[in-house]
């Protein structure tokens, strides 16, 4: 199938079979500039010629829109003695004093040819860029029109949303309408239908960088082929090498002469008229630069696949071609200054408009440019018209934004330098004297060359509205301005920068922080200094010397009763984090208690999270939920304590997951994400999204949890755990899928000191799973056993490590398969002690039970372990738990029901997408005698609702109740790109055209044998 466009060219070749056969009609093929409306109707032509139809193409110019006639001449007549004859008589009415009598006579003379040529078979006419056609040959087509119900007549025609002329509506609106008429709409290309193009015309995979990049075009083909060409020297191509071994790099850039569509970046020419007469070859038929494999050539490229299949460990697998930008996003060259010159068919007016409106980012509204522009709002969006028709601009409802982004860059960069700065520095007095989001306003200061005096004492004034905004710009500006600012502003800059510090998690808070209390003399002050300052350091993991900070504070004498019930809140975490949870717990009580009598809900949350903690802390999982029930419920109280609540959501949904309880961890992940988002709490947001990005690897739904990921790494903070979550997970995702080069591309991503912070090590179980996966793959099992054993230490961070467990029971497997008991031994006692510790939790218990199978090769213990596994609901787990009880009924000789469980370990596998852990099982499994049936058993069908991933399927069953994109995106944690992208795989595969469709299928689906479950919300 080539790319894109698939559902408009099954229309077209619907519709010109239907003229083959007699039936005329009429089209029209509506889509911006670039959108490949020629390339559609070229094989229009090509499909009317080879069933036997004459066919007749035009299409029309600006320059000659003043003839009359001219661009149905060149349609109907490009040469020869009918186009001299109508010729003759068009200048007979330009000589005559009454011209009505020849114009008709012209008129009547093109339109008896059309039907002498109908009256020897079907016909089809293609008159393109019918909005430069002059009025007499829309006056033509008109009444061709109203021909095609009594003659086999295909009448077809192009146009763009502008420029906008009457008479053109009025034709279009009858061509499209009726019986016999039809509307093609070219829409911009989704984002697989990019990916699709990108990976014909480079004959790779394209990687997630230049995917990124791509979405710069805004799905217009034309834009999106200029890009390519342009970043054609920063794009490597990657080949794996076939095997077990390790995959070479032998990478070459694109557009170098020798892969598909690394030739001329232009299309074919684009002429004004050509023929393609029945029964003869015919000229070529205009292309209109649109390619990029969307309605080009069909030979034009050839459809590079995603990775292959994992191969088995004995035999290798031929590892997919990759096509990667080798800079960063933000290294890539501006656009091409020439973009901009497509657009000479806006008004003057709202050009200038459209230019201004790019100083205000990728999106805005009208009365932000209004401002902009000092000019009334109804003026500026009668400007905007004409973008917004082009397809230049889309509403989203609260706001406009550029559709193209690559455009909008252009466009900015026409603007002079000097020019730009001036229209910023005003843009952000302007904004700021309004009363608008001050992150709109430091915007335009970010985008100048320096501070103003002006800008440096609204910066000192509004600083902590700037935080609560957009904390990272507030840093960046609070750090430009401090160097700048006299004495009146420079105790307010540091203060906020040391906030905003704070805010954003950064190691210089604490530093900033520690300044600013050593200079503060007043009590109450000071206090409130200490506690901002305790709070960076246990940040930062330096719990003995925010312990020590909060001591001093306390013996100072703090004025405040909440501050000093915060600070004795504070030296309780302090001291179950040092390990002294016993010490902890007998402050906590009566902190509790005060907290209570107080009746502040900031107070009672801050001391019911203390509880909780500590409760944790030693080992009583369910009492600690609870006071985090309670803290959550003193925080709803006041917004003051929505930084508290978000923490203590947080906590809750770890809490939930630790249970294996999903349900209320979902709910309260959706709670604070909606909250965080509202709140603009940065720092708490990046928390959710790693715990939201571990919940989906948990629950399998690994392309979420590879979005959510992404989310966290973008957001603006510093926090040390921060890559040991991301890149781990991610780099585990992408080893149990077998992209073994990109999973140690995302490895190598960690600093050398990954694990410094206490907080790094707790988080560290993906990382060392990632590592280990990686060398088991490679075929050094004795590598991958050194690599999980930092978890066998039983320091406190490593003891509350999350994953702990499970990395001492994959410790158990890889030590065994090196003949290394010693090993496996010392991580089973581990395991032991973990699983003493964490009683109440079932996580630990189902690893420890793992363990003691494996040693002993115990299938009862395994069977236990499986229990425990499909209770969990943990569909990677599970695979494991079925594998591992193929291996131990093996050792035991029963090889019928090994190979029963090896099946149901590669179903869990196979569902998942988990490559390597299949070609793992059957390695097992074959050194002891137990193979597998037919491989192609399980391969997932291209089309229907098994071709649905699990991602897909939980999205379609939303859709089929009616839900929006936005509704689904919340409900399952995505954003709303991403339920684009899959409701547009939804509708492929299901190959249906809408919704409703969908809907129809699953309501049909529900109703026989093979009805499915409806997700929840």
């Amino acid at each position: 199938m080539r790319v894109g466009r698939e559902q408009q060219r099954e229309e077209l070749r619907e519709w010109v079979r239907g003229g083959a056969r007699g039936r005329g009609s009429r089209l029209i093929v509506e889509g911006e500039p670039g959108a490949g409306r020629t390339a559609l109707v070229r094989e229009a032509l090509a499909e009317a010629a080879a069933l036997g139809c004459r066919v007749r193409y035009g299409a029309a110019d600006p320059f000659t829109a003043g003839l009359p006639l001219r661009a149905a001449l060149d349609c109907l007549h490009p040469d020869g003695p009918e186009r001299a004859a109508v010729v003759a008589l068009l200048r007979e009415a330009g000589e005559a004093a009454q011209p009505g009598g020849a114009w008709l006579a012209a008129l009547d003379l093109l339109v008896s040819g059309v039907e002498g040529w109908c009256a020897r078979g079907p016909l089809l006419l293609v008159l393109d860029d019918l909005h430069w056609a002059d009025p007499a040959s829309l006056l033509l087509w008109q009444r061709l029109a109203r021909s095609v119900d009594r003659l086999p007549l295909l009448l077809a025609a192009t146009r763009r949303p502008l420029p906008r002329r009457a008479e053109v509506e009025r034709l279009c609106a009858g061509l499209g309408a009726g019986p016999g008429g039809r509307t093609v709409r070219l829409e911009p290309l989704t984002e697989p239908e990019t990916a699709e193009a990108l990976r014909r015309t480079l004959g790779a995979e394209p990687g997630p960088r230049l995917l990124r990049a791509a979405a710069r075009a805004g799905g217009n083909p034309r834009l999106l082929r200029e890009l390519t060409a342009q970043w054609s020297g920063l794009v490597a191509t990657t080949t794996g090498a076939p095997g077990g071994g390790e995959s070479g790099a032998r990478g070459r850039t694109a557009g170098d002469g020798r892969g598909p569509g690394a030739g001329s970046t232009q299309g074919p020419g684009r002429g004004h008229r050509g023929v393609l007469p029945q029964g003869h070859g015919g000229s070529v038929v205009p292309g209109d630069g649109s390619g990029l494999g969307v309605g080009g050539d069909p030979g034009r490229g050839h459809g590079g696949g995603g990775a292959a299949g994992a191969g088995d460990a004995a035999g290798g697998r031929e590892v997919g071609r990759v096509a990667e930008l080798i800079v960063s996003e933000s290294e890539l060259p501006e656009p091409p200054a020439s973009l901009p010159r497509g657009l000479g068919y806006l008004s003057r007016s709202a050009y200038t408009t459209l230019r201004h409106a790019t100083l205000l980012g990728p999106a805005f509204t009208p009365r932000e440019l209004a401002l902009v522009q000092a000019r009334p709002t109804r003026e500026v969006l009668a400007e905007l018209e004409e973008p917004l028709l082009a397809g230049l601009l889309e509403d989203t409802g609260e706001l406009l934004r550029f559709r193209q982004p690559a455009l909008r860059r252009a466009l900015y960069a026409e603007l002079p330098r000097a020019a730009r700065s001036a229209l910023h520095q005003d843009a952000a007095r302007a904004l700021a004297e309004a009363g608008h989001d001050p992150a709109r306003t430091a915007e335009q200061l970010l985008a100048g060359p320096s501070l103003d005096r002006w800008a440096v004492h609204w910066l000192a004034d509004s600083s902590q509205s700037l935080i609560a905004a957009a904390p990272a710009a507030a840093a960046e500006l609070l750090e430009r301005a401090v160097g700048r600012a006299d004495c009146a502003d420079r105790e307010a800059l540091e203060g906020g920068l040391a906030d905003a510090a704070l805010m954003l998690r950064r190691p210089e808070s604490a530093e900033l922080l520690t300044t600013l209390h050593e200079r503060a003399t007043d009590p109450g002050a000071r206090s409130a200094l200490a506690f901002k300052l305790v709070s960076a350091l246990m940040i930062q993991g330096d719990m003995g010397r925010s312990l020590a900070v909060t001591e001093d504070a306390l013996v100072e004498g703090v004025p405040s009763p909440a501050i000093r019930l915060r600070l004795e809140a504070c030296r309780v975490l302090a001291l179950a984090e040092l390990g002294c949870p016993a010490q902890a717990h007998a402050l906590a009580v009566p902190v509790v208690a005060e907290a209570a009598r107080l009746g502040d809900p900031l107070c009672g949350a801050e001391a019911h999270h203390a509880m909780a903690f500590v409760l944790f802390h030693l080992g009583r999982g369910r009492e600690s939920l609870h006071h985090v029930a309670e803290g959550i419920a003193c925080a709803r109280r006041s917004v003051e304590a929505n930084d508290m609540r978000l923490l203590m959501l947080a906590n809750q949904a770890e809490g939930h997951l630790r249970f294996d309880e999903p349900a209320p961890a979902a709910a309260a992940l959706r709670e604070a994400r909606e909250l965080a988002l509202a709140t603009r709490s940065t720092g708490r947001l990046v928390v959710i999204e790693a715990l939201l990005a571990g919940f989906h690897y948990g629950l399998g739904d690994w392309d979420a949890a590879f979005a959510g990921a992404g989310r966290a790494d973008g957001l603006p903070v510093s926090d040390g755990w921060l890559p040991v979550v991301v890149h781990g997970l991610r780099a585990l995702v992408l080893g149990h899928r077998d992209e073994r080069e990109a999973a140690r591309a995302e490895l190598a991503l960690l600093p050398p000191d990954a694990f410094a912070a206490p907080a790094a090590r707790r988080y560290s179980g993906h990382v060392l799973l990632a590592r280990a996966l990686v060398a088991e793959r490679a075929g050094r099992p004795a590598e991958a056993v050194r690599e999980l054993l930092p978890a066998l230490a039983d320091g406190p961070d490593e003891a509350m490590a999350y994953e702990r467990p499970w990395v001492l029971s994959e410790i158990v497997r890889l030590a065994l398969e090196c003949g290394d008991t010693a090993t496996a031994r010392a991580a089973v006692a581990a395991c032991g002690r973990t699983a003493a510790a964490l009683a109440e939790h079932p996580g630990p218990a189902l690893a420890l039970l793992r363990c003691r199978g494996l040693f002993a090769q115990d299938p009862q213990l395994l069977e236990q372990a499986l229990e425990r596994a499909q209770a969990a609901g943990r569909p990677l787990v599970l695979g494991q738990a079925w594998e591992d009880l193929a291996v131990a009924r093996a050792w035991h000789g029963d090889l019928a029901a090994a190979r029963s469980a090896l099946t149901r370990a590669v179903a869990a596998y196979e569902d998942l997408g988990a490559r390597w852990d299949t070609a793992r099982a059957d390695a097992r499994l074959r050194s002891l005698g137990v193979r597998r049936g037919s491989r192609s058993a399980r391969r997932r069908p291209a089309n229907g609702w098994e071709a649905l991933t699990p991602a897909e399927l939980k999205v379609a069953l939303l859709v089929a109740q009616g839900r929006s994109n936005p509704e689904i995106a919340r409900a399952l944690f995505l954003s709303t790109r991403t339920v684009q992208t899959h409701v547009s795989h939804i509708l492929a595969k299901l190959q249906v055209r809408s919704r409703a469709g969908v809907a129809a299928q699953a309501a049909a689906r529900r109703a026989g044998p093979e009805s499915g479950p409806v997700p929840g919300p």
